[in-house]
């Protein structure tokens, strides 16, 4: 591979190259930071979230959106963890009632637990932004998601004020319309009206 700068080598690559480490010591961070393996990042620097910290103002709307880019693919917003998008595969817990809430509390649809579940925590501001950043890292630990992590700080405190509307008072949460039986569509009634049996 050549670049701009010249063919690149090994050693400019390696983790325990002089460059990385001298940057990491500099920064008071882990060499590992923003290295990846299985899809998931190593190390995260979590310092912008102190112990302190206090959930900055953020966009309700936007973190909505955000939510929707980043969260619903796997995760249902209704208490009874209904899918609610079009080829969604509802693998995690719901996010209804999730801040405030412990850690392995809901229940969850897929059953085959690849990596395990997070423990020991209450999805409050703080954790809420650490897990979005880096799931593994903040559980110490592999985890049932097949997520990367979302490092843009702004990107994460919208969706913990959105996260904080799916509560009980959000009545059209709440109370759901009601699902058919049929979650299915019912391909025979295609063939019934197609071969003129739909009477």
């Amino acid at each position: 591979l050549v670049v701009a700068l010249g063919p690149l080598s090994h050693s400019s690559l390696r983790l325990d190259s002089q460059p990385l480490k001298m940057v990491a010591q500099r920064k008071n961070i882990s060499e590992l930071v923003g290295q990846t393996t299985n899809g998931g990042k190593v190390r995260s620097d979590f310092s912008d979230v102190p112990e302190d910290f206090v959930l900055p103002s953020g966009d309700v709307k936007k973190g909505e959106k955000l939510y929707k880019k980043h969260c619903a693919q796997c995760h249902s917003i209704y208490p009874d963890n209904r899918i609610s998008r079009t080829g969604a595969t509802q693998l995690g817990p719901t996010l209804f009632n999730v801040y405030g809430r412990a850690s392995g509390e809901a229940e969850i649809q897929n059953k085959v637990l690849i990596g395990g579940r997070a423990e020991g925590i209450v999805w409050t501001a703080a954790p809420l932004m650490n897990y979005m950043k880096n799931p593994r890292q903040t559980v110490q630990g592999n985890i049932q998601m097949n997520f990367r992590g979302i490092d843009d700080f702004q990107t994460r405190v919208d969706i913990v004020h959105y996260l904080k509307t799916l509560d009980w008072s959000n009545e059209k949460l709440a109370n759901p319309p009601q699902q058919s039986s049929c979650s299915v569509f019912p391909f025979n009634a295609i063939g019934r009206y197609m071969s003129g049996d739909s009477k």
